[in-house]
């Protein structure tokens, strides 16, 4: 059985919004997106490759890899986000499409957090400055 979808528009400040993806029922994205596009490295146990970050949200990753992962693998990602500063936590795999696939954090230091964050703040106000 499929999930009903809908197609719709929204009001966004005074703007109308063709969306043009489907909306699942049933399924709600916590947080939002911000596309990143950096390079990283993924390791899992002995077995490193490179991979490229597509974007990030608070809670996890989209990731292209030539890396074999599964769902429910557990990787440790490192990506440069900001110019001589490593932001490293760790995934747990939750959705493939190879050579892509989804990940939540399950592990980051609070530095590595606020610097997250810091990339949605920067986002935020990019966005806004270009209307």
């Amino acid at each position: 059985m499929h999930s009903p979808i809908l197609f719709g528009t929204f009001l966004t400040l005074g703007k109308i919004v063709l969306r043009e993806a489907p909306v699942f029922m049933g399924f709600k994205r916590k947080g939002s997106r911000v596309v990143v596009s950096r390079k990283g490295r993924l390791q899992r146990g002995s077995m490193s490759a490179p991979c490229q970050i597509i974007d990030v949200s608070e809670s996890g990753v989209r990731i292209e890899s030539r890396l074999f992962v599964k769902t429910g693998d557990a990787l440790q990602l490192a990506v440069e986000l900001d110019p001589g500063k490593t932001l490293a936590c760790t995934l747990e795999v939750v959705h493939v499409r190879s050579p892509r696939f989804g990940a939540k954090i399950t592990s980051i230091s609070s530095d590595d957090q606020a610097r997250l964050a810091h990339v949605f703040d920067d986002d935020l106000q990019t966005s806004f400055a270009r209307r």
